[in-house]
């Protein structure tokens, strides 16, 4: 078995006993090996290992699991990932099937406008990341089940688990001619991590275990990290990492939100008409020659979900991530042109309360919303739209989700509200309001589902069980983040979420003391002090442990009225190849540079 350096060292650690089993187990974890790699080092040291880890897959309307059934993708936070070793001289990506077609236009069906085109500061990086490159990615050919170089053909963890190098690919370039260079790779993730001053980085809290970012030489960029991590590699995955020119960020001064930055990616910006299409087309210089194989991509602008099934059911689109779910129905009836997959999704409707805000401020308010609703009722409201899976705060598709068994007893969630409401009415007069609070400001996206079906459930629910008056406010979705931003909201119905099944950027991001997308400005010591355990924590027992603590504290002083996660109903045109969404573990509305059309 041949290893890179920094495995060699863990397999010299391990042998020599200066690592315990376990320990080497959760650092070939933390490194990204899948269960079959770590399975074959403990082989090849003399040993096996506890337990394989839990696998899942895409869900079609013709595959064996029925449609229904929420996809299970624990394994893809520390399972299944390409080794640094096996990563090295890894052959680029190539569409799955033989003899792929060029040429044609892939046209797309979603809500893509966006704030401002800064990746990294809000903007639409469903459409924008097209344009660009990470240094690793998840493999589209194998539907995201593992990690496979992007920009960085190979990479390497210390022994420690205290930093990674990358080696980047010679012979990128940006769309402007600028050779990629490792000062470029620095300055992106500088600029993410440590934004100077007037820069808003939404990814600053995925990265929190990261300490420094240095290029060593013209292509080998070096990561340190406070403390090893299990999730950094997956991080790093994200489709809003863009790597940006230095070039451009230094004459931008590190604000790219007017600017469409030229990239390193497949495609390259055309032109964009506002609130109705964007086409990318065809990079004729890009690193990876087999690709792309379409020579331009239209995001057709297309916020409604019944609308976004019907452009693919009529042909006016090829592809939606997600439709309704009466149009995903019609498409599964319709094998012969259309293909329908439902796969787990990390985003869902909830509603952020703005904690700086009375009465919000106080807990036992919060909690009373979050005992009285029925979720239920909301998920069943709003089936013929999008599929919310009743979940509580750890992604349904990680190993550490609470069971639907366990979740349906507990209070505010089970079925039945009768005391639920009991106990909401005591906390609410407790807190100084027996009759219930009026006038309360609810703002909403002018998403017609979000303003006519689930900000008008939750303002019923409240009235009924609460006497809580909430006034529906409807602004449009670009402007949504901008207001959420400036705390211009008592209450506020959106879709937030992470990329992947792990909680940690989620809670970082949204629920910790200053995160960067905590617009409620919550703050509970006690939580943070959890969450950075939990993030500390190798051993997935005591990660297990501290993630329950984490998710009963929410429940007892909720930073947002949980709703719950998603499933995504993908429909495509049956000619649309290259994507392997029938493999597919999650939802991810990213890269499409293997994709082409048999017509």
């Amino acid at each position: 078995m041949t290893w890179d350096t920094g495995t060699a060292a863990l397999v010299e650690a391990f042998q020599s006993s200066k690592l315990s089993r376990r320990q080497f187990v959760r650092r070939l974890a933390a490194a990204g090996l899948s269960t079959g790699a770590i399975a074959a080092f403990l082989s090849a040291c003399g040993g096996a290992p506890d337990a394989t880890a839990p696998t899942g897959g895409g869900q079609s309307s013709s595959g064996a699991a029925p449609a229904g059934t929420p996809t299970a993708v624990a394994a893809i936070p520390t399972a299944a990932v390409v080794t640094a070793g096996a990563a090295s001289g890894a052959v680029p990506l190539k569409a799955p099937e033989p003899n792929p077609k060029r040429g044609g236009t892939l046209r797309f069906a979603f809500g893509a406008t966006t704030a401002n085109y800064d990746m990294q500061q809000g903007a639409n990086s469903n459409v924008l990341c097209q344009l660009y490159n990470n240094l690793i990615r998840l493999n589209i050919v194998d539907g995201l089940r593992t990690i496979v170089p992007d920009v960085a053909e190979k990479w390497d963890m210390a022994p420690d688990g205290l930093s990674y190098t990358f080696k980047l690919r010679s012979g990128v370039q940006f769309h402007d001619g600028t050779p990629l260079t490792a000062d470029d790779v620095a300055a992106t993730y500088n600029r993410m991590i440590f934004p100077p001053q007037g820069i808003v980085s939404s990814l600053k809290d995925h990265y929190s275990s990261v300490s420094g970012i240095e290029a060593l030489d013209p292509l080998t960029v070096k990561f340190t990290l406070k403390q090893p991590t299990s999730d950094f590699l997956l991080t790093l995955t994200e489709i809003t990492n863009a790597i940006y020119s230095k070039k451009t960020l230094e004459a931008n001064k590190n604000d790219l939100r007017t600017v469409v930055a030229p990239g390193t990616g497949p495609f390259m910006y055309k032109s964009y008409q506002d609130s109705e299409k964007w086409t990318l087309v065809k990079n004729p210089n890009y690193w990876n020659k087999e690709l792309p194989y379409v020579d331009s991509l239209e995001f057709l602008h297309v916020p409604a979900w019944p609308d976004r099934g019907t452009a693919v059911l009529t042909g006016q689109a090829d592809l939606s991530w997600n439709v309704s779910g009466d149009t995903w129905d019609e498409g599964a009836k319709r094998k012969d042109i259309i293909n329908t997959y439902r796969v787990a999704a990390f985003n869902g409707p909830q509603v952020v309360l703005n904690t700086k805000q009375k009465p919000f401020d106080d807990p036992r308010v919060r909690r009373a919303l979050h005992l009285a609703l029925s979720r239920q009722t909301v998920i069943d409201a709003y089936k013929s739209q999008e599929q919310v899976v009743l979940t509580r705060w750890v992604q349904h598709g990680s190993e550490f989700a609470t069971p639907t068994a366990e979740l349906v007893k507990l209070p505010g969630y089970r079925p039945d509200k009768t005391q639920d409401i009991i106990d909401a009415k005591k906390l609410l007069a407790d807190a100084g309001f027996p009759n219930g609070i009026q006038g309360v400001d609810f703002l909403c996206a002018s998403v017609a589902p979000h303003a006519t079906i689930l900000a008008p459930s939750v303002q019923d629910q409240l009235k009924q069980a609460l006497n809580i008056d909430l006034n529906i406010r409807v602004m449009e979705r670009a402007l949504l983040v901008d207001a959420e931003r400036k705390g211009q909201f008592t209450l506020v119905l959106d879709t937030p979420g992470g990329t992947n099944a792990d909680f940690s950027p989620v809670a970082n991001s949204y629920f910790k003391t200053g995160g960067a997308q905590n617009f409620g400005g919550y703050s509970n010591p006690k939580f943070d002090d959890l969450l950075k355990q939990a993030d500390q924590a190798l051993d997935r027992n005591k990660q297990a442990e501290l993630l329950n603590q984490l998710q009963d504290l929410l429940d007892q002083d909720p930073p947002w009225l949980w709703i719950g996660y998603e499933d995504h109903m993908l429909m495509a045109r049956s000619y649309v190849k290259g994507l392997a969404l029938e493999k597919r573990l999650v939802s991810e509305w990213g890269r499409v540079d293997t994709a082409w059309l048999d017509k």
